[in-house]
C-alpha cells in the first residue's frame, strides 16, 4: 500500500531552524495522541522526530538560507502512524547512508550516522523520495 497523499495528513510548517524543533516535536506527539496511538510509541516518535529534524536543520540548507520544513502526520491502514518530513534542502537520502560502526571502540568510530541508525531501529519502515526539489522522508511506526 502506498502512503496517503499529502492532503490526508495533518500538517505543521516552520522555519528550518533549531527554534522550530520543540514546536514540531510537540506537533508529532499531539497528532499521535489524537490518533490514539499507544503511549509506548511516544518516546520513539519523539526521538525519531528530533533526529530527523536536527539532520534537516543542520545539513539541508546552506548557511543562512533555511527554508520551511513541513511535518505531516496521520495513520495509514496496515502501516501504522506516519510522520512525513518535507524540506526544500539539498538532496539527501538517509536510507542510502552506510550503517555506523557500533562495534568498534567509541574513540575509533567515525562521527555521524547514529541518528539515522536510531530512527531506522525505532520505526517499522522508512521511505525517501525527491520530488519537486523537496526531500520527502516517510517514517512509519506500528503500535
Amino acid at each position: 500500500m502506498k502512503p496517503p497523499d499529502d492532503t490526508a495528513l495533518c500538517w505543521k510548517q516552520a522555519p528550518g531552524r533549531l527554534e522550530s524543533l520543540e514546536p514540531l516535536r510537540d506537533f508529532v506527539i499531539s497528532q499521535a495522541r489524537k490518533a490514539n496511538m499507544p503511549n509506548s510509541l511516544e518516546i520513539k516518535l519523539d526521538l525519531a522526530a528530533e533526529e530527523v529534524l536536527l539532520n534537516v536543520f543542520h545539513y539541508a540548507f546552506e548557511s543562512g538560507q533555511a527554508g520551511n520544513v513541513a511535518v505531516g502526520c496521520g495513520v495509514v491502514p496496515d502501516k501504522g502512524f506516519l510522520m512525513r518530513v518535507v524540506d526544500p534542502g539539498k538532496p539527501f537520502n538517509p536510507l542510502e547512508q552506510p550503517r555506523p560502526d557500533i562495534a568498534s571502540d567509541i574513540a575509533e568510530r567515525k562521527v555521524g550516522g547514529l541518528g539515522i541508525f536510531l530512527t531506522r531501529q525505532m520505526s517499522s519502515s522508512m521511505t525517501y523520495a525527491r520530488r519537486d526539489e523537496h526531500n520527502i522522508l516517510d517514517v512509519f511506526f506500528k503500535d
